[in-house]
């Protein structure tokens, strides 16, 4: 049985019947979309609605330019129909299902999850309007279509050819697939969002934040889960302390972890799907109705043109920007999931407006955004947050663990203590020991993701232990373990 008869897909009509009462998922005929003409010149073309290319036409919109936004599916990209959005109502989603009681049930959790996409729907529907109406507002000229970058300024959009003082690539990444035999055998993030029903047991692949935060919704969801994780440990790019109590938590909630497990293949029958996998130079092997690949993303280049246009990508495809998210052709630029930088969306958001003003303003935004000091949260349970250095990291810069102080505290929340629930909560600091300045902040808790944002207001300041202590806090908190 393949995942896509274990985990039914919402049929496409049914899901464009159920968005369209609320919005209009893809691209109408509205005044804002005119019929285009050959050889029609703009100021700015930009290709992909996602975050960074709503963010940057309708700022340069704003500012004056004649813009033009090419989208080939659905207004708001990967975050708002594939991502970030639709994850986080489903976590809620899964939460509640907890709270309720209803994953005790041996499908109870599984049956509440067609209720959760039909409200995950409605508010995507409620997106949709909400960025057609801004867009208009701006006056951002919209068509839809997959676009071809030519020479000399030209976009090739279907039969007609347009030109543009500049062009702006925003076409985000996709899920990066498995390279071994029956690797169609599994899904990717994406197809997450379009089942209606879920399976009673799924292998992830994985062991980055996208495997992690879809191993805890589906849990919740009364999913029996198995990770397959190649390294020694979750979430290799946060701090270890963090990594090692999400895994902790992970596995109280009765998923099965495998560190160090290389996958071979994938093979189907008798109604599950098999993983065959080395793990420490032993051959071993899962079962479940669905496999999914959590692997990472790489950018979404393809069909684009981007070797005729003269646009250069690294050894990993993505498209190399320089200073004012400049690529290797002339009046080409590049924001987002498509380029060499992280892949989050308020990076995206944030090159995309700082890019326009740069082309279309009075005065350059590019220095005033720090894109170094960079929040990250896991919508997990418990939740991660997370901002500048690990202790490892902060070792490793400054010389020596002697010249950094980490101070972590562990706690159950009063929260977990209503629930009767034992999980701790953890926050830790990595400070620098002869300045006191805070070099990194790693939370564990259901609050993480709000707290963390604060802080890294607080760092880009240089806050120091010395400001936390004479704070005054609110009490009773999570946050006031911070000061100390």
């Amino acid at each position: 049985m393949r995942v896509r008869e274990a985990a039914r897909r919402i049929p496409m009509a049914e899901r464009k019947r159920a968005t369209r009462a609320q919005s209009t998922t893809r691209l109408s005929a509205r005044a804002h979309r005119p019929e285009l003409h050959d050889g029609e010149r703009f100021d700015l073309i930009v290709i992909g609605a996602g975050s960074g290319g709503l963010s940057a036409a309708t700022r340069a919109a704003r500012l004056g330019a004649r813009t033009l936004l090419i989208e080939r599916d659905a207004l708001g990209g990967t975050c708002v129909n594939r991502g970030c959005v639709p994850k986080k109502l489903l976590s809620y989603g899964a939460g509640w299902a907890q709270v309720l009681g209803t994953c005790l049930a041996a499908t109870g959790g599984r049956e509440d999850w067609s209720d959760a996409m039909t409200r995950v729907q409605a508010e995507l529907g409620r997106l949709h309007v909400r960025y057609d109406e801004n867009l208009e507002g701006a006056g951002v000229l919209l068509a839809e279509g997959s676009a071809v970058l030519g020479e000399g300024g030209m976009v090739q959009l279907g039969d007609v050819r347009l030109q543009a003082r500049n062009i702006v690539i925003a076409t985000g990444a996709r899920p990066r697939t498995l390279t071994i035999p029956g690797a169609q055998l599994a899904s990717t993030s994406d197809d997450i969002f379009t089942w209606q029903t879920l399976p009673k047991s799924i292998i992830i692949i994985g062991g980055g934040y996208i495997a992690v935060e879809q191993a805890s919704i589906l849990a919740r969801f009364g999913v029996k889960v198995e990770m397959l994780v190649r390294s020694a440990a979750l979430l290799p790019n946060f701090d270890h302390d963090l990594a090692q109590g999400i895994g902790d938590a992970l596995i109280s909630q009765g998923v099965r972890i495998h560190f160090g497990a290389t996958v071979d293949s994938l093979s189907q029958g008798n109604g599950a799907i098999e993983a065959h996998f080395l793990c420490e130079g032993r051959a071993d092997r899962v079962r479940a109705q669905a496999v999914l690949a959590a692997v990472g993303r790489q950018a979404a280049t393809e069909g684009l043109g981007l070797e005729a246009a003269g646009v250069q990508v690294n050894d990993k495809g993505a498209i190399v920007v320089g200073r004012h998210f400049r690529t290797t052709a002339r009046h080409i630029h590049a924001v987002g999931d498509v380029t060499q930088h992280p892949q989050l969306t308020p990076i995206a958001v944030a090159q995309g407006r700082a890019l326009a003003q740069h082309l279309f303003g009075k005065y350059d935004i590019v220095n005033d955004v720090d894109f170094d000091l960079i929040p990250t949260a896991v919508f997990s349970e418990p939740a991660l947050g997370t901002v500048g250095l690990t202790e490892a990291a902060a070792a490793e810069k400054y010389g020596s663990r002697d010249r950094i102080e980490v101070i972590a505290r562990r706690f159950v929340s009063l929260e977990n203590r209503f629930k009767g629930n034992a999980q701790q909560s953890l926050i830790k600091l990595v400070t620098h020991a002869a300045s006191g300045r805070v070099l990194g902040v790693h939370i564990m808790d259901a609050a993480a993701p709000e707290i963390i944002q604060t802080f890294a207001v607080a760092m880009r300041l240089r806050v120091r232990m010395s400001d936390l202590r004479t704070t005054l806090r609110v009490h009773p908190t999570v946050a006031e373990e911070l000061f100390g």
